[in-house]
């Protein structure tokens, strides 16, 4: 049946940016129909399900392109990133179960499209479990899960169980999850796994994710272990293409940023865990200019301590400006793009998601405008809408949220989940595991103890 939702102010998100403000879009099962002016669309479809969005802004769904699922929310905090997780993370995952990793991915998940967020790129444990959690919750989801194999990391996935998970999940839930090869770090995972991480996602042709470097101590590490820049060592190991998404090159120079750009590389930018880890800065609008596709992320609630990327968004925003003490830095537009059509560049799905076009995905996200703080709402000259979503929304206002042509959210609620039985499951397997942790917490960290 087809589906239409009227009277809304539509953010396309095309590549004209293309704004409607008696905006309509018709979809039906999993794909955009058409998009337009409210009295158009209701006359070209006299039979179609009405939602009226007056009072509402429609845009495309937010994309996460980097994610933790996670239960240690609040525990780990006001450290570096290296001591951060020497003391607390690594530990954490010598004592995870698989039902461990599900729960936190319900949750995670759950959070997440409560706030508007309609994809995720996962990085996490068990995630034959994670699996199960996106087929629940409705989420779109690209799993990758951490591999690592060096002395002493072990515990970690093994380059077999993410080929297994390929082999498995890849396609699952109404096509709703993709599985990539993911590497937990440069100092975690050997240099044979890199090589066959390549060898199997050119084979399966599917996507790769690791994470770039958060620290400038660890950036020196990395120059002096290997005698290179860390996305060089990359390069170097033959992950780098159209279908690599780094996080966080906080510290990339110019060079690195040519060899993403001639490499087709993407990054996932994590703002507000940069900031609270105190990592540093990716150079977002450096990496555009060159053509690096951008995306933004949340990372882990650890380090987070939420999935909220309309907060992101905000804070994407304030610090490329006071980074680079020019206020023009990362207009609302662009930070807007980052979240939704150049996010699904980054992670090759451009032609499918990050905005509302004719034959794309419907997932789509309806915002109430009538609250103060998206107050007023003006257009012509003032036109505010836009940089009211940069600026001033937030995930809690979000009132409807669709995934492939399905509602998952309604009027601020998540449809069919129990969420008091959720949130106890959660509250009960953080306290099990806080406690089994214990044990393998070190009493002291020096950088040098992650470098092996």
């Amino acid at each position: 049946m087809k589906k239409l939702i009227t009277h809304a102010y539509v953010i396309t998100v095309d590549e004209a940016f293309t704004i409607i403000h008696d905006g309509a879009v018709c979809y039906e099962n999993d794909r955009i129909l058409e998009v337009g002016d409210t009295a158009d669309l209701t006359a070209k479809y006299p039979d179609a399900a009405i939602t009226d969005a007056a009072g509402k802004a429609l845009m495309p769904g937010l994309i996460n392109t980097h994610l933790h699922s996670g239960l240690i929310r609040g525990t780990a905090e006001d450290l570096p990133v290296w001591e951060w997780i020497a003391l607390h993370v690594d530990p954490k995952h010598r004592v995870l179960q698989p039902d461990d990793a599900y729960i936190a991915a319900r949750v995670c998940y759950s959070e997440s499209l409560l706030a508007g967020t309609t994809t995720v790129v996962d990085m996490y444990r068990y995630m034959h479990r994670c699996a199960d959690a996106v087929a629940e919750t409705g989420i779109r989801a690209i799993l990758t899960p951490y591999v690592g194999d060096r002395v002493g990391y072990e515990y970690f996935e093994s380059v077999d169980d993410n080929e297994k998970l390929y082999l498995e999940r890849h396609g699952d839930a109404d096509g709703r999850i993709n599985v990539w090869f993911g590497m937990e770090h440069i100092v975690y995972t050997s240099l044979e796994s890199f090589r066959r991480v390549a060898r199997l996602a050119e084979k399966y042709d599917t996507g790769i994710h690791t994470h770039g470097e958060e620290s400038i101590q660890m950036v020196n590490m990395i120059r002096a272990k290997y005698g290179c820049a860390p996305i060089q060592e990359f390069f170097n190991r033959g992950i780098l293409g159209p279908k690599t998404l780094i996080a966080h090159c906080c510290w990339i120079t110019p060079y690195e940023i040519e060899i993403l750009r001639s490499t087709g590389a993407s990054i996932a930018h994590c703002p507000v865990s940069n900031m609270k880890l105190a990592s540093g800065i990716c150079p977002v609008p450096a990496a555009l200019e060159a053509g690096v596709a951008v995306g933004l992320g949340s990372d882990g609630v650890k380090e987070n301590n939420n999935l909220d990327i309309f907060e992101e968004m905000k804070f994407a925003a304030l610090l490329q400006k006071i980074g680079s003490l020019n206020a023009r830095a990362m207009p609302a537009e662009d930070v807007i793009r980052i979240a939704t059509s150049i996010g699904a560049r980054a992670i090759g799905m451009q032609d499918e998601l990050g905005s509302l076009e004719a034959g794309k995905k419907a997932d789509m996200v309806l915002l109430n405008l009538d609250k103060p703080h998206m107050s007023p709402v003006l257009f012509g000259k003032y036109e505010n809408v836009v940089p009211n979503i940069v600026y001033s929304a937030n995930g809690a206002d979000v009132h409807t949220v669709i995934v492939n042509g399905e509602t998952r959210v309604e009027n601020h609620q998540l449809i069919n989940v129990d969420m008091e039985e959720m949130l106890g499951q959660y509250q009960r397997h953080t306290e099990a595991l806080i406690a089994r942790r214990e044990p393998f917490i070190p009493d002291h960290v020096s950088i040098e103890d992650v470098i092996v």
